[in-house]
C-alpha cells in the first residue's frame, strides 16, 4: 500500500504505480481508485489524471493511482507532452502508468474509477465486472448525464477551455497539497488548451482563476521574478506565461518525424455508437486529431492510404474522421499564419451510411464545411474498394474535436436533438 505521505510527486507516481502493479498481481487492487483520463493521451488528460490522483489520495486519504490509456510506444508521439514531463523531472518510462502495463485480464482487476477529460466509462473497463463504480468525475465535454448516484464530486463544466483547470480549482481550499511540480504540469495543460490564455479565445474564467492560482507556485517559472505581480495583473500578459505557451506549442506542432500511422494514433479517441440506420449492431466511430494541413500531408505520404486503410481495419473502424487543424504558410499582420481546419471522413463497408453521413455534415451549420477534391490537396484519392471518402475545409475554425464529436454521434445515431443539424 502506498504511503500517504509521499512529498515529492515524481515519488509518489513511481510508489502508487508500483504498489498498484503488486496489488494487482496479488489480486487485491479491487479498492483502489483508478484515475484517467480520456484514451487520447493529451497533457491535459494526463495532467488532471495525475493532479486527481494526488487529490485522492492527499485530501480523501483513499489509495488512488493514474493511469494513463496511451500504450507505452506512443508516449514519445507527443513532444509537448514530453517537454512538460521533463520541466517536473518525470521520466514517463518509470513514473507514469500505462494501459498495457497492467497485465491482460478478461475483467480489468480495479472496480473504482475516478474519470477526467471525459465523463463515460469505457466499456472495457466496466465489462464482466459487476462492481464497477464510477466515484468521481471532472470534465469539460459534453455532460452525457451518467454517474450522479455514485460520483463525488461529479464536475462537468461547459463551457471551459482545460479540464485540468477544474483539477486545479479543487485545490484552493486545500493549498498546502499543490506542489510547484503538480502547479507547473496543470499550467502546462492549461496554456496548450487556451492558446496561452488568449482573450477572446478558448479561455473561460476559471481557466484564468486556475493559472493565477498556479503560477506563483508553479517550478517552471519559479525564478522569474515578473511572477511576484501575477495576481496584480491578468495571466495572459504574463511574459513568463506566454514563453512556456510558445514552447509548448513549437514542441506540439513539430509532427515532421511522424509516419501517417503515428499521426492518426497520436491523438486518437473512439467511440462505440448504434446507427440509426440498423439498430440491432454497434459500430466503432474513431476521430484523429492531427496538427497539419492534408496539403503538407498527402502528397508527402505516399503510403497514406494503406496506412489509414490498415489504422481502421486493425481497430475495427467503421468510420474514421481526422480533423486537422494548422496555421497557413503565409505570415499576417499578426505576425503568424491564419488558423485552418479541415475535416475528411472515411467509411468502410457501408454505403448507406457513408451517404447519410457526409450529406448531414455539409448540412451542419455548427461546423460549416466546404466540400474540396483530393486534387486541391495535390492528390488523386487512393483507397481501395469499399472504403468511401470525402473531404473539406472548415470555416468554422473555433470547432474542435470537441464540438465535433457530438454533431457525428447525433447524426449516426439519428438524434436531432442538435440544432442546425
Amino acid at each position: 500500500m502506498v504511503s500517504h505521505q509521499t512529498s515529492s510527486l515524481v515519488e509518489f507516481l513511481r510508489r502508487s504505480k508500483a504498489a498498484y502493479l503488486d496489488a494487482v498481481r496479488t489480486g487485491d487492487a479491487r479498492d483502489w481508485t483508478v484515475v484517467m483520463g480520456n484514451e487520447a493521451g493529451d497533457l491535459d488528460s494526463i495532467a488532471s489524471a495525475i493532479a486527481f490522483a494526488w487529490y485522492t489520495s492527499k485530501v480523501k486519504n483513499a489509495v488512488a493511482v493514474p493511469l494513463t490509456q496511451t500504450p507505452r510506444a506512443d508516449l514519445h508521439l507527443r513532444a509537448e507532452n514530453l517537454h512538460a514531463f521533463e520541466l517536473v523531472k518525470l521520466n514517463p518510462d518509470t513514473d507514469v502508468l500505462c494501459i498495457d502495463d497492467i497485465p491482460a485480464h478478461e475483467t480489468f482487476p480495479s472496480s473504482k474509477f475516478a474519470l477526467v477529460d471525459h465523463n463515460r466509462l469505457h466499456p472495457r473497463f466496466s465489462r464482466d465486472n459487476p462492481e464497477c463504480r464510477v466515484v468521481s468525475v471532472v470534465d469539460h465535454h459534453e455532460d452525457e448525464g451518467l454517474y450522479k448516484d455514485t460520483a463525488d464530486p461529479r464536475i462537468v463544466a461547459v463551457p471551459t477551455g482545460s479540464c485540468s483547470s477544474l483539477v486545479a480549482c479543487l485545490f484552493e481550499e486545500h493549498r498546502d497539497h499543490m506542489t510547484p511540480e503538480l502547479a507547473t504540469l496543470l499550467l502546462c495543460s492549461i496554456l496548450i488548451d487556451t492558446g496561452g490564455l488568449k482573450p477572446g479565445g478558448k479561455a473561460e474564467e476559471v481557466d484564468r482563476r486556475a493559472a493565477s492560482f498556479l503560477a506563483p507556485i508553479a517550478s517552471a517559472l519559479q525564478e522569474r521574478a515578473v511572477i511576484a505581480g501575477l495576481a496584480q495583473s491578468s495571466p495572459e500578459e504574463d511574459p513568463g506565461l506566454q514563453s512556456l505557451h510558445a514552447t509548448l506549442q513549437e514542441k506540439k506542432a513539430s509532427v515532421a518525424h511522424l509516419n501517417t500511422l503515428d499521426l492518426l494514433r497520436r491523438d486518437y479517441k473512439e467511440y462505440t455508437l448504434t446507427p440509426a440506420t440498423t439498430p440491432s449492431r454497434e459500430i466503432l466511430v474513431g476521430l484523429s486529431s492531427v496538427p497539419i494541413g492534408f496539403k503538407s500531408w498527402l502528397p508527402r505520404h505516399h503510403d497514406f492510404w494503406s496506412h489509414t486503410e490498415r489504422f481502421m481495419t486493425e481497430r475495427g473502424l467503421t468510420v474514421l474522421g481526422i480533423l486537422t487543424s494548422f496555421r497557413s504558410e503565409k505570415i499576417g499582420k499578426s505576425g503568424k499564419g491564419k488558423h485552418r481546419r479541415e475535416q475528411m471522413y472515411v467509411v468502410r463497408g457501408d454505403e448507406d451510411l457513408a451517404k447519410g453521413l457526409f450529406d448531414a455534415l455539409e448540412d451542419c451549420e455548427e461546423l460549416q464545411l466546404k466540400r474540396k477534391t483530393f486534387p486541391d490537396f495535390g492528390v488523386h484519392k487512393g483507397f481501395g474498394p469499399g472504403f468511401r471518402t470525402r473531404i473539406w475545409k472548415q470555416k468554422n475554425v473555433d470547432a474542435t474535436r470537441k464540438t465535433t464529436a457530438p454533431v457525428v454521434k447525433a447524426i449516426i445515431e439519428g438524434r436531432r436533438g442538435i440544432a442546425n443539424l
